[in-house]
């Protein structure tokens, strides 16, 4: 059991926002378990940052997020300071004027409330479902030996190799650009383009002197953001064709009775690339880190590969990639008989929810035999559970496979290094291992 926070620290004090803190010491456990005891349901506020209820417990998570006549995802998703909200505010106002839409129009399911959430997600699902999965799972793992066999080759070449980079961020991306219909031979280009997304404040990669990082991270997305525009008109030209990946779906969809236009289906495609690729590379990074450190549970999965499903749930338990998701209150309501006012936020923390002691015995162990393992890395039960969920579990399926010849022979090696990104999302930077028993 995690130490709680100092006693002698009130709770207004407690800081659950800072990035720095997050930077230095990592999720701050006993902060959440402290606030979830004594707490669960607590009104936050802190010079910098927006106030707002910040939810600790499974219970109460499970229930926001099933309850999407009484929480709307529309005006706020994510915890802001007033810096943050001023560039958003000003970004959402540029896509209104370039597009011709209102000024808060949703980009992306993150922000869609119902009807039109659930029709624009019934458009994209069938590529999603859990059979669809299963039928692309073979193709999954083929390319995860190929990526595996390439870490082995680096591993023997230079004697250590970074699985951040090197090896976790190239399956989800190959997934996700096959599920859209990206032509084959533009996914070397945009796998060099999202690396500079997903490592642009990584200071040892690709760091060239008085080069700016912001600026890299920024170009970087411009420019995926402008094929995934192009593609989409494209395959809007096309009428969708006889196609059946999510893009041409999207073009085919009638959606509240009219097509989708040319802004609706290119924000689902740039929220599909950055949301689908950051929750399976993130767990598959975090999961190795959490089998090397725990060689007892990989031992077991090597004893017995039927565990693999279960390791898989547990993996994604244990690493909780997606940190916090607000949602604003569209009526009066109580929690755990805290009054909740329409038009306030509550904020969702997702780690904090998979290490309740009252959902899950002895929360801080990793436990590939954990059963039942009611965790929400997905974002809860709700409609809004991320529609991706069995695609990040086919491909943690597939990779684990593949990796777990190679997992008892390395050892982690160095510093790994976990940025939260504006608290939406934890993105591993740096993950070096090498062979058991190297020299250093």
């Amino acid at each position: 059991m995690q130490p709680l926070a100092d006693a002698g620290q009130s709770l207004a004090e407690i800081d659950i926002t800072s990035e720095q803190l997050y930077d230095e010491k990592g999720y701050p456990w006993e902060e959440w378990d402290r606030l979830r005891t004594e707490s669960p349901v607590h009104w936050y506020q802190r010079p910098g940052y927006e106030p707002f209820w910040a939810l600790t417990a499974h219970e109460d998570i499970s229930l926001v997020a099933r309850s999407p006549q009484l929480f709307s995802c529309r005006q706020r998703t994510a915890v802001e300071t007033p810096d943050e909200i001023e560039p958003w505010e000003t970004e959402r106002e540029r896509r209104s004027q370039v597009y011709g839409h209102v000024a808060d129009y949703p980009a992306g399911l993150g922000f869609m409330d119902a009807p039109l959430h659930r029709q624009v997600r019934q458009a994209m699902y069938p590529c999603f479902t859990p059979k669809a999965m299963a039928a692309m799972e073979e193709r999954f793992y083929d390319l995860s030996t190929g990526y595996v066999a390439e870490l082995v080759e680096r591993l023997d070449e230079h004697g250590t190799a970074d699985v951040a980079h090197d090896l976790a961020a190239r399956l989800p991306l190959a997934a996700i650009f096959d599920l859209l219909g990206v032509p084959h031979e533009d996914w070397d280009h945009l796998f060099a383009v999202h690396q500079d997304t997903a490592s642009a404040f990584h200071k040892g990669y690709k760091q060239e002197e008085g080069e700016d990082a912001q600026v890299r991270f920024m170009n970087a997305m411009i420019e995926l953001d402008r094929y995934m525009s192009e593609l989409a008109r494209t395959r809007m030209a096309e009428g969708g064709g006889s196609g059946t990946d999510v893009l041409s779906r999207l073009a085919k969809a009638s959606v509240l009775g009219d097509p989708l236009a040319f802004h609706d289906i290119s924000y689902q495609l740039f929220n599909l690339v950055q949301a689908g690729n950051g929750t399976a590379r993130n767990a598959i990074a975090g999961g190795i880190k959490a089998f090397l450190e725990n060689p007892d549970q990989l031992q077991k999965l090597i004893d017995d590969p039927t565990l693999l499903d279960g390791a898989v749930e547990e993996i994604l338990r244990w690493t909780s990639v997606a940190v916090v998701m607000c949602r604003t209150a569209l009526q009066d309501t109580e929690i755990r008989g805290r009054r909740i006012r329409k038009g306030e936020t509550v904020a969702m923390f997702f780690p904090a929810a998979n290490r309740d002691p009252e959902a899950f015995p002895d929360p801080y162990a990793f436990d590939i035999t954990r059963s039942p393992n009611r965790h929400i890395a997905f974002g809860g039960n709700g409609e809004h559970r991320c529609i991706g969920a069995a695609l990040a579990r086919a491909e943690l399926r597939a990779m684990f496979r593949a990796l777990l010849p190679v997992l008892p022979t390395l050892e982690l090696h160095g510093e790994s290094k976990m940025l939260v990104l504006r608290l939406l999302i934890s993105e591993f930077v740096q993950l070096p291992v090498r062979r058991k028993g190297a020299v250093a």
